[in-house]
């Protein structure tokens, strides 16, 4: 049923995640300042590190122990979980974190890091749970975490209107060729980002104005993408 990852683990590294995930602070402290073979980002046999097991049993203090770390993996999955539970300090807190000093950063997908940020996200089957065109925004308004998605916006974070469904550009070309479905699959998850209410109310200087521009738009596209049509 699970990757038979537990057995690779050293004592050490159970104790150290066992100590993350029922947030034993003293236990975890001590271990980051005296551990020097002590892998930071080993997983157990679910496939989460420290970071997300401290951040699904909200535990706040461990996580800024974590994110003090220099090569802490996995930051953005831990982002992204946050948001999901709508742990607002704990949203505050990794935003914090030096990967997340520009908006550019915090405006990327799992899909859009470049190779040197490999290991913000976890890849594997066992790693991110969210959709790898899921920004940030998006999850905050797909959850209607009005707090959250206000964060972000203040963060200069925006969730941008995808293409013209005919549009050829290099990007929009290589998508539809290389993988239709997520392609059709990250328009929708823009679409329902933009239309929901935490992000038009918290967005717009109009709100129901561009809900109705949206509705008349989604209406277009209800007759050209089958995915977006009601069932």
């Amino acid at each position: 049923m699970f990757n038979d990852r537990s057995t690779n683990l050293s004592p050490e590294e159970e104790r150290f995640l066992d100590a993350a995930e029922y947030g034993n602070v003293p236990v975890v402290r001590r271990m980051l300042e005296e551990s020097e073979s002590l892998n930071v980002n080993c997983v157990d046999y679910m496939g989460q590190n420290a970071l997300q097991l401290s951040v699904a049993n909200e535990h706040l203090e461990v996580i800024e122990l974590l994110l003090k770390i220099d090569n802490l993996s996995r930051v953005g999955d831990g982002l992204l979980l946050a948001i999901s539970k709508g742990y607002v300090r704990i949203v505050e807190a990794i935003l914090n974190h030096h990967l997340f000093a520009t908006t550019h950063t915090l405006a990327l997908s799992p899909d859009q890091y470049k190779p040197e940020y490999n290991d913000f996200y976890a890849y594997d089957e066992d790693g991110t749970r969210f959709s790898h065109d899921i920004t940030p925004i998006i999850l905050a308004a797909h959850c209607q975490e009005y707090e959250i998605v206000h964060i972000l916006l203040r963060r200069g974070a925006r969730i941008d209107r995808p293409h013209d469904y005919f549009c050829k550009c290099k990007v929009c070309t290589e998508n539809q060729l290389t993988d239709s479905f997520s392609h059709s699959r990250s328009r929708i998850n823009a679409y329902r980002g933009l239309a929901n209410p935490a992000y038009l109310s918290l967005s717009s200087e109009d709100p129901v104005l561009t809900a109705l521009e949206l509705s008349n738009e989604l209406n277009v596209l209800a007759n050209i993408e089958k995915e977006f049509k009601v069932s």
